[in-house]
Order: C-alpha cells, then structure tokens, then sequence
C-alpha cells in the first residue's frame, strides 16, 4: 500500500521557529526534545526509536496533522496495522479536505477489516478526487468480503482496462479468482504481477498467503523473503518467513532472520512469538545453543526472562534458572513478579514441585493475572494430579491472553484430565472460534470427531472458510 509522504521535517522547522520568536511553552519544548529524537532515529534506521519518539511527540502536540502522517507511516511499515489506521484517521480529522489523506484512511480502513468506514471515505474521496480508483476498488473489496467473486473479478478488470499495470487492481484480481477457485490462474498473475514490480507489496502479501494455504512453504519462504527485504520493520512478515523456512527444512535461513530481528533490545513480545515458532517447528539442539547466544547479548531483564522462559520449556530449566534467580528476589513485587514466575517455572521443571508452588503462590498472590505463573502452576498442578485446580488456573490464563492457542489447549487438557470431556470440548470448540485458522486446535478438535465423516466434513469446510478469511486480511 503506497502511503502519502508529509514533509515533517519543514513541519519541524516550523515548530523550531515558532519556538524560537515566541517563546516555548512546555508542549511546544516536549515536542522540540520529540523532534529531535525522532530525527536521530530516523537517520539511524533505528525503527523502534522512531515509533517511540513519534508517540511522544504527538502526545506533545497532538494538532499537527503531519506528526500523526509520519507515526502512521511508521506504524505501517511495522505491520501495526490497526495503530497506523489511527493515526492515519487523526490526521484526517485534522485535514479532511486533503485527498491523500481521504485515500489513505480508506485504504487502511479496508486493511483493518471495517467495511463500513472504507465505504463512507470513499464516497468523501469521490467528491475531493472524482475518478479515483480507489472508489471502485472499495466497492470490488466490499463485494469480496460478501463472497460475491465474480462482481470483484469484474470491477477488478474494469480498472485494469484502463490502467493494465494498477498493482491495486492486480491485488483485487488475484484474490477474486482465489475465490473463485482458479489459484493457478491468480499464482500466474501474481507472479507475473512481482516480476514486472517488484517492489508491490500487495502483490507479494496474497502471493505469500496463496502458497501459504497449498502448505507450499518453500514458495512461502521465497515470497516472504523477498517482503522482508521490502518492509524489513514488519514483524509479521519476518515470523512468516521463520515459519515457512523452518517448515520447508531451510534451518539456515530460519536463522538468519531470527538473529536479524533478535536485537538485544528486541520487545520481549517479538522474542516470545520467534521462540514459539522455534518450539513448534525446530526440534534440533541448535536452537538451545542459539537462544543461550541471545539471552547473554539480551539488553534488559525483559529480554532474558523471554528466552529464560524458552529455556525452561524446551527441556533446560538450569539455564533458565540462571537467567532469572539473580532478579527474582522476595518478597514479589512488580520489579520482580516476571522473574520469579519464570524461576518457579525452571523450578517446577526441575522436579522442585513444594519450591516451585509456593514461588507461583507468591506471584499470584501479588498479581493474579501473571500469565507465565498461571501457566506455570496449571502445569504442576496436572503433573501432580490436581485437576481442579488447575482447571481454575487455566480459566483465569485463558482471559488474560485470549489470543493464545497454546493456552487454549491448555484449558482443554486440564478438563480433560478431570475426566470431563464435554467440556474439553467445547473449550476446543470456542477456541476455534476466537483463535481462527490455527493448525494446532484445528488438529485437536478434528481428533474429538473421529469416526463421524459427517461433522469431520463440517469442521473442515468451517476452517476452510476462516482460511479464505484470514486471506483478505491486511493485503492493501
């Protein structure tokens, strides 16, 4: 998606005059300090640094639309898709009469899934651009998420009459005729898309999730390899080539782009979603080596309580010991609630059941919505038989990280050791629902229905659809 450009350095230069004859309030000097940060991290690359200057800086001056422009641009090349439609959406309201910006909003609006709000842009962009494509290409979107394919293949072609070469367009084609069911015919024209412009992200992106579907992960690993050198700040793009190089055996690259995104200072977010893939898909012994590597060069405690957590998981509590007692101090407090969650964790693996308990109590005690402790703990407790309890502490995991499959699963196993499997069930059967499309409570539901072709058959064509919706999602 091409995202407008605003001078923000004129914009900075403004401000610095203004500073200047008038005087500086406190804001106008926050903004000064922003400034100026932003700047330096801009210059360096230094992506993370941006964003967070950029958030100071509107939090300083919060009626400057091209401080917003430029977060949003940020934003975007991060993959924050939801954050820079925000942003995008700020700058509007401080500028409607500009249609760039009028186009942008739409397009993200499209991106982030709000049909209704990428309708009412595009008739206010009909007015300011009459002829704009993006007004058609609104309406081929909006037929797509109504599953009527053939509408978006022809509004798609009507556009690409006129302009041959709208990677828009181009993008809008191939995914009415994945609809259709013709993905030889949309691979074709996608590669051919990327080929002839190299740099269409669009083009990429549905390419990526085409090969994705087949299971074609050295197509996926190619595709997403050439998207990482396009957008190197997007983290999803990066976990996507992780994932789909692990998956087609290339370990080496695998590797390479772990440790180009590891940076020490990495957010222990993004080091906790490359560790999973890490677990899930790369068995070897190298990967412990590796992560051993990247906690001692880590930046913070953050960052060496993620890997320490890894550690503990895949087998070798006595590093993730190490990485977190000198931190995990009593009594629990919010300094080091983190530290002693993932050491009674380390504890736990190491058969230290009474040390680890009483380490998790305090954690919970303190705060009872620590993940990595209610994780923890529901784990002993099945280990030792204590269902019930375990049951309660997954519940309560479940609410505080929706989102997690693996803490879905979890839940289900806890209910399932308790001998209830209704209810194992459906815990699969809401996981389904709240986490869609993910191979692993695919898999695990699909095992609660064998030997009933029928529901097997509904469970299937079910998932097939969250696939195909999961396709659209953030291509433009």
């Amino acid at each position: 998606m091409q995202l407008p450009t605003h001078p923000i350095l004129r914009a900075g230069a403004w401000l610095s005059a203004a500073f200047l004859i008038a005087g500086c309030s406190s804001s106008d000097s926050r903004a000064q300090a922003a400034l100026g940060e932003y700047q330096t991290a801009a210059a360096a690359n230094d992506m993370y640094g941006a964003r967070r200057a950029l958030l100071q800086l509107v939090r300083a001056k919060d009626d400057v639309a091209d401080y917003w422009v430029e977060l949003g641009k940020v934003q975007a090349s991060m993959g924050s898709w939801g954050d820079a439609y925000y942003a995008f959406t700020r700058a509007y309201e401080l500028n409607r009469s500009n249609p760039e910006l009028v186009r942008a909003v739409t397009q993200l609006a499209l991106r982030s899934g709000d049909i209704g709000a990428a309708l009412t842009h595009a008739q206010e962009l009909e007015i300011l651009a009459p002829g704009d494509p993006w007004v058609k290409l609104v309406r081929g979107w909006v037929a797509i998420s109504e599953l009527r394919y053939d509408e978006a293949l022809a509004v798609s072609e009507e556009i690409l009459a006129a302009a041959p070469s709208d990677p828009a367009a181009t993008v809008l084609k191939g995914r009415a005729l994945v609809g259709l069911k013709r993905d030889d015919e949309a691979i074709e024209l996608l590669t051919k898309e990327v080929q002839s412009q190299p740099t269409d992200v669009g083009g990429l992106s549905l390419l990526v999730r085409v090969y994705e579907r087949r299971a074609d992960w050295s197509n996926v690993a190619a595709a997403a390899g050439r998207l990482s050198r396009l957008q190197p700040a997007d983290q999803n793009v990066s976990l996507t080539l992780i994932e789909a190089a692990l998956r087609s055996g290339d370990t080496a690259l695998a590797r390479k782009e772990s440790f180009r995104i590891l940076k020490p200072g990495a957010p222990p977010t993004l080091i906790s979603n490359v560790l999973e893939l890490w677990a899930q898909y790369w068995p070897s012994s190298a990967r412990i080596e590796d992560a051993r590597r990247l906690a001692s060069a880590a930046a913070g405690l953050e960052q060496r309580l993620a890997y320490a957590a890894f550690l503990n998981r895949t087998g070798n509590p006595a590093d993730g010991a190490r990485l977190a007692v000198a931190a995990a101090t009593l009594p629990v407090n919010a300094r080091n609630a983190e530290a002693n969650a993932v050491l009674a964790d380390a504890l736990s693996r190491s058969g230290k059941l009474a040390a680890a308990k009483a380490r998790f109590d305090a954690v919970l005690a303190f705060d009872s919505g620590n993940a990595t402790a209610l994780r923890g703990r529901a784990e002993l407790e099945l280990k030792t038989g204590n269902a019930a309890p375990a049951i309660k502490d997954a519940e309560r995991l479940v609410t505080v990280v929706p989102a997690s499959a693996r803490d879905r699963l979890l839940l289900a196993r806890a209910y399932s050791a308790a001998g209830n499997r209704s209810w194992a069930e459906r815990t699969l059967w809401a996981a389904f629902q709240d986490v869609p499309a993910n191979e692993s409570i695919y898999a695990a539901l699909r095992s609660t229905r064998a030997g009933n072709a029928e529901a097997l058959k509904d469970l299937q064509a079910e998932f097939q659809r969250q696939r195909d919706s999961k396709l659209s999602r953030g291509l433009l």
